[in-house]
């Protein structure tokens, strides 16, 4: 079971300093309740809210915690391969081996434009530099690499990650065509907090005929959904629902809400709904009975966003201690009747 922390920057604070104590607090609470990965995402140039940086947030968070794992979901169409090779092997010896990349290709047209990368070409960018970084984290000798996009005539790093197999490579899909791209290319497809339950059945039952396809063992199936846990599920829906619909209008027309989530949500209507099937919401019981479904889809790892922005801080840490102590270990009995 881990956690999301968002790295989103309210401008309405005292300073970034208090938000970002306040997140570090949340790691240690989450540490002692048993969590086992804490993950941050990237957006770049994000507006009205900053996010903080990807890589120097993980770094901070390596120093925070000793047991966990530390996961960062990087959008690899916009990087380039040598320097965020060199990055996240970085993360990774900082880390002690603890680094997790999720690779994703990004969906925002403003952030290829930003960095000057036509977005038509983010499927082939995203598989050469995935390809690249594997190589320069595992070749002893000089390599060279002739694709589309990139071309070497001699690379070699010296650098290497903690671990003799490597950083593990989780890949982000909510289509068809990524779950396909996760069985061939990843360690593990991440599912996407936005996919509502009903795709997430067909999009499970397509990740398992492609990974038998390819004969690649993925032990590991974890999940994003975000999260609110209360002692009774009235008030953990009155939580999440009314902190949903803050965030949604704080944000305003951030491209998410048209080309992700619906456009209702970009035009202020979204009123009291919580949106269906992407929500783990309840007291400890009904969220355990929540998590059964996705367990019977092959599901055996949470990562869970408990503290969307303006939720009460007491509210977030009484979440994430009922996680731990309430759900995480019949949740371990869920994940082992499964077949």
């Amino acid at each position: 079971m881990g956690f999301f922390l968002s790295g989103w920057l309210d401008p309405s604070a005292s300073a970034p300093s208090a938000i970002i104590r306040t997140l570090l607090d949340r790691v240690a609470v989450a540490e002692a309740a048993g969590f086992s990965s804490v993950w941050v995402g990237q957006h770049i140039l994000a507006a009205p809210w900053p996010v903080l940086d990807t890589s120097v947030f993980l770094s901070r968070l390596a120093a925070a915690t000793s047991t966990m794992e530390i996961g960062g979901v990087y959008l690899l169409p916009l990087a380039h391969p040598v320097r965020l090779a060199e990055s996240l092997v970085s993360l990774d010896n900082v880390s002690g081996g603890r680094f997790l990349l999720c690779a994703a290709l990004g969906w925002a047209p403003r952030e290829f434009e930003a960095l000057g990368v036509p977005i038509k070409q983010r499927v082939g960018r995203f598989e050469e530099t995935l390809d690249i970084i594997r190589r320069l984290w595992s070749s002893d000798e000089p390599f060279e690499f002739n694709g589309k996009y990139f071309s070497f005539s001699e690379l070699r790093m010296t650098a290497r990650p903690e671990r003799p197999e490597g950083i593990p490579v989780w890949i982000g899909g909510s289509s068809p065509a990524g779950v396909q791209r996760a069985a061939r290319l990843g360690d593990s497809w991440l599912g996407s907090s936005h996919t509502p339950f009903e795709s997430l059945q067909v999009l499970a039952a397509e990740f398992e005929r492609a990974t038998a396809e390819t004969g690649r063992a993925q032990p590991r199936r974890p999940l994003l959904r975000h999260c609110m846990v209360a002692p009774t599920d009235q008030l953990a829906e009155e939580r999440f629902t009314e902190a949903f619909n803050a965030y949604y209008r704080s944000l305003g027309d951030w491209g998410i809400f048209r080309e992700v989530v619906g456009e209702k949500h970009a035009t202020g209507a979204q009123g009291d709904e919580v949106p269906p099937g992407r929500v783990i919401l309840g007291s400890p019981a009904t969220v355990l009975g929540q998590l059964q479904k996705y367990t019977r889809l092959g599901f055996n790892e949470f990562i869970f966003q408990v503290g969307l922005p303006g939720t009460p801080e007491a509210a977030v840490l009484e979440s994430m201690q009922l996680l731990g102590r309430e759900v995480l270990p019949y949740l371990h009995d869920l994940v082992a009747a499964q077949p």
